[in-house]
C-alpha cells in the first residue's frame, strides 16, 4: 500500500510551482496555451516512459 505522503510535493517542488505560477501571470493567453500544450506533451511522454519501464520490470 502506498504512503499518502509520497504524493505530496517536496519543498523544492512547491517553490517551483510558485515560480511557474508567477511566470504564467505575466504571459499572454497565447503563451500560456503554448506552455500548457508543451507540459501536456511532456506528461504524456513521462506516462509512456513509466509504462514501458513497468512492463520491463514485470
Amino acid at each position: 500500500m502506498f504512503d499518502p505522503s509520497v504524493f505530496e510535493l517536496s519543498l523544492e517542488q512547491q517553490f517551483e510551482v510558485c515560480r511557474i505560477q508567477k511566470e504564467a501571470q505575466d504571459m499572454s493567453h497565447e503563451e500560456t496555451m503554448e506552455m500548457l500544450l508543451k507540459i501536456t506533451h511532456l506528461l504524456m511522454v513521462k506516462d509512456n516512459l513509466i509504462r514501458d519501464l513497468t512492463r520491463q520490470v514485470l
